[in-house]
């Protein structure tokens, strides 16, 4: 029984990447490395809260080679707020039909433009639904597939300095797989597949162009008995990666967008470990993730650390 991460925070409209110094791609509202272990797994039957806080520390910005360009600024990004999610036992197509929604949160030092003096304080953010998740389980795998919407709430206008939101709506599909190496079901091995699409910026021509991110791991449960209850404790523990991708370039004639690496798609990659542990009597789900990156190009290589408590409420 587990609370999966890309629900959490998805919502999360961070963009890195672009400094008066080197320049870089537009970024879209799905953040890689929110989803690891059994990613590709929609929990049982349920209703669940969750609150997670997400830091992406960086210094270092890479150009279309791979090198370090310009200065090395300290940024220290930074995320929370509530998602809530909902598993039915209603069937479409043999899959449990599930629905997510983080109707709010709160995000620190978001970078859009081509400028890294960005505003150190908590703004309100642009908000994502999930209309459409679904979830199969058979004895050797389980599959989702869903489609989400991000609703440009946060402020945003064209050279702010305060912008919270990215002044866009995003669509984002997605498709993946869990599959359990053993009849225990003791190790798994995951790949999930984002695919995001963007409308141009509020009241101009700018637009981000589409955006793949794959991610997943490879881990190991272990279970304790937990006396007073049937269910036990269950860890979750192993090696979590991702990779995003840059599938279209972006558009528009803004300076966001010029510059010596317009038009060249960005990419970067990480691997790291994950460890989850839910408490039964408490029907809390803690865990934790930190991914380096390497790799990148065009953008920010920097570390995501994500730490996540959620509540089963039914």
């Amino acid at each position: 029984m587990r609370i999966t991460m890309r629900e959490l925070v998805v919502v999360v409209a961070l963009v890195f990447g672009i400094s008066s110094h080197a320049w870089a791609q537009l970024k879209g509202h799905y953040i890689p490395g929110f989803m690891g272990l059994e990613s590709g797994s929609q929990p049982p039957p349920s209703v669940m809260l969750a609150v997670p806080i997400y830091f992406y520390p960086t210094d270092t910005i890479k150009d279309d080679n791979g090198d370090s360009a310009g200065a090395h600024p300290s940024i220290r990004a930074s995320f929370t707020g509530i998602s809530m999610l909902w598993v039915t036992k209603v069937k479409v197509l043999g899959a449990n039909v599930g629905f997510q929604a983080v109707p709010v949160d709160w995000m620190k030092s978001r970078i859009e433009g081509p400028s890294l003096d960005v505003p150190g304080s908590f703004g309100f953010s642009d908000i994502n639904f999930a209309p459409v998740w679904l979830g199969w389980h058979t004895p050797r795998a389980d599959v989702t597939a869903g489609w989400s919407f991000f609703v440009p709430t946060g402020k945003w206008e064209l050279g702010g300095t305060d912008n919270a939101g990215l002044g866009m709506w995003s669509n984002d599909f997605q498709g993946g797989t869990t599959v359990h190496l053993d009849n225990r079901h003791a190790w798994t091995t995951s790949l999930l597949a984002t695919y995001e699409i963007h409308s141009s910026k509020s009241d101009s021509d700018i637009k981000a162009g589409d955006i793949l991110t794959l991610e997943g791991g490879t881990g190991r449960m272990f279970m304790k008995p937990v006396a007073g209850t049937k269910i036990p404790m269950i860890t979750n523990v192993g090696v979590v990666y991702y990779g995003q991708f840059k599938v279209t370039g972006d558009t528009g004639g803004s300076p966001l967008i010029t510059g010596p690496l317009a038009g060249d798609k960005d990419r970067v990659f990480a691997v790291g470990g994950e460890v989850n542990v839910f408490l039964p009597k408490a029907k809390m789900l803690l865990g934790g993730r930190i991914l380096p990156e390497f790799g990148a190009r065009n953008r920010t290589q920097g570390t995501t650390i994500m730490i996540t408590a959620g509540y089963k409420v039914k």
